[in-house]
């Protein structure tokens, strides 16, 4: 089979479109992975309000603004 230069332009101009879509989708995925590992590691304060990241294990952390031990996570008691 013999490819004109129209068909070959097509497939060159297919083809690089195809890249560029799949180049933008595998980094958008990225992207938000990586945003979501950034939020699971911030913590907020429950006294002072500073806002760090932490990237420990525990489910306490210690405040380095203040010093308080601050529960990691969205169900934190108030008290």
């Amino acid at each position: 089979m013999e490819l004109t230069l129209i068909e070959f332009v097509r497939l060159a101009l297919a083809g690089s479109l195809t890249l560029v879509l799949l180049s933008a989708l595998i980094s958008r995925f990225f992207h938000a992975r990586s945003k979501r590992q950034a939020m699971a590691r911030r913590v907020i304060c429950r006294l002072c309000l500073h806002a760090f990241e932490d990237s420990s294990h525990g489910s306490t952390v210690v405040c380095p603004a203040c010093g308080a031990t601050t529960a990691r996570g969205r169900h934190r008691s108030l008290g």
